[in-house]
């Protein structure tokens, strides 16, 4: 069923009514989708919501604005268009702009949703970099394990010149990146033993994704890297075909993958960043009035969206402990420098592909940070 959220302002606050047609269901997010929040694990089959895209205060829209979403409804991203940026866009530009926000691949996935964008036949997709490695090789960087030591060391890189230069060139591919939001840290699960040490890792077989560099990852730890389709992961750990996996928390709790694993180790081995992304063919033909609006409530947006991920993968967290009995684990800072001295090479394998520009701009951020602690 899809739900048709009407988003209105009324005396500044936003009230939201529900309607259904008959749609088909989709599949839980992909690894690269992100989580569904508290309410996570909801078997709705919803694939679809928009806000009122032709009359908003009274006004029939010039413009609309498409938002397409890999990701369930109830996800911090799609929950943070319909509570921020649609909303905003369409008080600032006092009803002249209207927004329509679709969930779970309705408008299709992210793959072809982002060629969708740079074709000019869709406005906006909101995606993780997997679909736009392929564009923007750069990308690649957010694949080198324990990259980061928080989220706010992720946020000061993305706000530097790192997230310009990859802006920059993500631009020149006909994508214009309004905002950076994200789908958070990865961290191991698995159901053999708790994991606190790299010696800890050995033996275990570890679903990823296909993507070779995250393979590398696992095997360089003494782990069975184990490549295999989301659809497909929640029977081979309850069967024990694979041992564990690895996802930012609202993803594991959106596949309730805490229904079949015991322990948790908080890794934070990969930070996985989203992107806000317009088409600029879409883009040059706004006035520049419009870009402003669209583009204020796209960095709104983006603040929203991480604070809603964050506070998911807390609670999501908490009730991974208190109502599945999960062992949660924090790497100690020695045990932690031991997982990337083993990782480290892949840093100088994904080089390879981006080329030293950007790694040397990351490293300057890094230290730059660093210093200003």
């Amino acid at each position: 069923m899809k739900k048709k959220i009407l988003a209105m302002l009324l005396a500044g606050a936003m009230s939201l009514s529900l309607a259904s047609c008959g749609l088909a269901g989709t599949e839980a997010p992909a690894d690269d989708a992100q989580g569904a929040g508290d309410t996570a694990g909801d078997t709705s089959t919803e694939t679809g919501v928009y806000t009122n895209s032709t009359q908003t205060q009274g006004k029939t829209n010039e413009i609309v604005v498409r938002v397409s979403n890999g990701a369930a409804e109830s996800s911090p991203g799609v929950q943070a268009q319909l509570s921020t940026f649609a909303p905003q866009v369409e008080e600032a530009s006092a009803g002249r702009i209207g927004v329509e926000v679709y969930s779970n691949g309705q408008l299709g996935d992210d793959t072809t949703a982002t060629e969708m964008v740079v074709a000019g036949q869709l406005e906006i997709n909101n995606t993780s970099t997997a679909p736009l490695v392929g564009y923007v090789p750069e990308l690649a960087i957010f694949d080198i394990p324990f990259l980061f030591e928080d989220e706010a060391e992720a946020d000061a890189i993305l706000d530097s010149e790192v997230g310009d230069y990859l802006n920059a060139k993500l631009e020149e591919k006909g994508i214009v990146n309004l905002a950076w939001n994200e789908n958070g840290f990865r961290e191991l699960t698995n159901s053999v033993r708790e994991v606190a040490t790299v010696d800890d890792v050995a033996g275990l077989k570890i679903r990823t994704m296909e993507n070779e560099f995250h393979e590398e990852l696992w095997n360089s730890l003494g782990a069975a890297a184990t490549p295999m389709s989301s659809n497909e992961l929640y029977t081979a750990l309850e069967q024990g075909t694979v041992d564990g996996e690895e996802n930012p928390i609202p993803n594991l709790y959106a596949y309730q993958y805490q229904e079949v694993q015991d322990y948790i180790t908080m890794t934070n081995h990969i930070y996985s960043p989203f992107l806000f992304d317009m088409s600029k063919a879409i883009w040059d033909t706004y006035d520049e009035e419009t870009q402003t609006i669209l583009r204020d409530a796209a960095e709104a947006y983006g603040v929203e969206e991480r604070r809603l991920n964050r506070e998911a993968a807390e609670e999501n967290l908490q009730s991974c402990i208190d109502d599945y009995g999960i062992t949660v684990t924090y790497l100690t800072d020695e045990a932690r420098q031991a997982f990337l001295d083993k990782t480290a090479h892949i840093r100088d394998m994904i080089a390879e592909d981006t080329g030293t520009e950007i790694m040397d701009l990351l490293d300057q951020a890094k230290a730059d940070y660093a210093a200003s602690k």
